[in-house]
């Protein structure tokens, strides 16, 4: 038997989990899953959900799969093979209050963006710390899988709090191969390779190929202005990069159109997700199948990510996968113990970056500036020092400025006081 333990079950995502799961079970065999979640009302609308899944599709599956719900980290943790990390420390009306406070600044803003990013990442950190000394205690050898955002940060702040089996997983690349396999029309059984390297939210592809035929030339001459939301860029843009960015790109090379966008809205993204959500849950009550709303929700997708990389560390089939791991050498222009986003060989039980060709001169500067961001906000956390947040803070080319800096970090700290320790205060 596999176990399960999965912090933040009441995610929205739950439900596509457990579905693509019960597809699986040829190869799994049975699972244990314990869900884990501080939101009682909100987990058990979404395990119902799970549980109705189940059973619809008969006694052989629902003696297969077997799903429990517990009350602390130690007991979603204790025996599990696999540990998927999807929660969100204070909920989405902190998300708001983060896009609210990039929208009062007049800087480019979303969830892992900019003060979203730095904000989420520190009311996240006490309860990573917290994690990982229990996993480090009651399950060495699991495998750690977090799309918890920031999805790399948390995951380099798992490895350098002693966990060893850490990787994050993100539906970006999934997203987009699915995109370009139907607008471009490449066969369904093609082989499809993308050197797809970066960091989380930050990585470029300058090359595509599928069935080891190169296509980059192509897919660039095809696409149209601001062609899809993985895509969102004039087309002059890329043909002049010669390479596609990650749609987090946008918030960096378009800077001043998003700024007008963000100050025109009437809403934010997270006010919009979180009536999204709403629905989805209201759904969720009635339902016995993962609503086709859910595709509304950014994070679809996520849950194919997760299995399809399990499936592998599982049987080691040596699939690749584009997900966020420790360099080791793979991207030479960034440190080697950090962690980045490249395609990896999975085997059983092991993770493989492959080494990948230099990025592109345009994207280098920039990705490495974020990666030295990154770099000293973690060692903020770890060493709960306030200098080296500032310091993150003007590293980081979207703010960068004292008279910016200095008030932004105050007010950040101050809206979240209540998740933090002592001595960022």
């Amino acid at each position: 038997m596999i176990h399960f333990g999965i912090i933040g079950g009441g995610s929205i995502f739950s439900p596509e989990l457990i579905d693509l799961l019960t597809k699986e079970l040829d190869v799994f065999g049975e699972l244990d899953i314990k869900f884990m979640d501080i939101d009682k009302p909100r987990q058990a609308v979404v395990g119902g959900l799970c549980e109705r899944i189940i059973d619809n599709q008969g006694d052989r599956i629902s003696d297969l799969i077997h799903i429990s719900y517990v009350d602390t980290y130690e007991e979603a943790i204790a025996g599990s093979d696999y540990i998927l990390i999807q929660f969100r420390v204070g909920g989405e009306d902190a998300r708001i209050a983060d896009e609210l406070l990039g929208k009062k600044y007049k800087i480019p803003f979303v969830e892992t963006v900019s003060v979203c990013g730095i904000a989420t990442y520190l009311r996240s950190y006490p309860e990573v710390e917290k994690i990982a000394a229990l996993i480090n205690e009651l399950a060495p050898d699991a495998w750690v899988l977090n799309f918890a955002n920031p999805a790399e940060l948390i995951a380099e702040s798992f490895s350098r709090l002693g966990v060893r089996h850490v990787v994050g997983v993100c539906n970006a690349s999934t997203r987009l191969l699915m995109d370009l396999r139907e607008q471009m029309g490449f066969p369904q059984d093609a082989d499809l390779y993308m050197n797809w390297r970066g960091l989380n939210h930050l990585t470029v592809i300058d090359s595509f190929r599928v069935n080891g035929e190169e296509k980059m030339s192509t897919i660039l001459s095809k696409i149209g202005d601001y062609e899809t939301d993985k895509i969102p860029f004039p087309a002059e843009m890329c043909r002049r990069f010669g390479f596609l960015p990650n749609q987090y790109f946008q918030y960096y090379y378009l800077k001043r159109d998003i700024i007008a966008k963000e100050q025109k809205a009437e809403n934010v993204r997270s006010q919009i997700v979180k009536e999204i959500n709403a629905k989805l849950l209201k759904q969720y009550e009635k339902t016995s199948e993962v609503p086709a709303d859910l595709t509304k929700r950014g994070g679809s997708g996520y849950s194919k990510t997760v299995v399809e990389v399990i499936l592998s560390l599982h049987t080691g089939d040596r699939k690749v996968h584009y997900i966020v791991t420790q360099n080791k050498g793979s991207i030479t222009e960034l440190p080697y113990d950090s962690f980045v986003e490249a395609p990896c060989v999975v085997d059983k039980n092991a993770v493989m970056p492959i080494a990948c060709e230099k990025l592109p001169d345009i994207a280098a500067p920039l990705i490495r500036t974020m990666k030295a961001f990154e770099t000293k906000l973690i060692e903020a956390a770890l060493e709960q020092d306030l200098n080296k947040l500032y310091g993150s803070m003007m590293i980081h080319p979207l703010l960068g400025s004292h008279d910016l800096v200095n008030p932004l970090m105050a007010e950040i700290l101050e809206k979240n006081k209540s998740y933090l320790p002592g001595g960022l205060i």
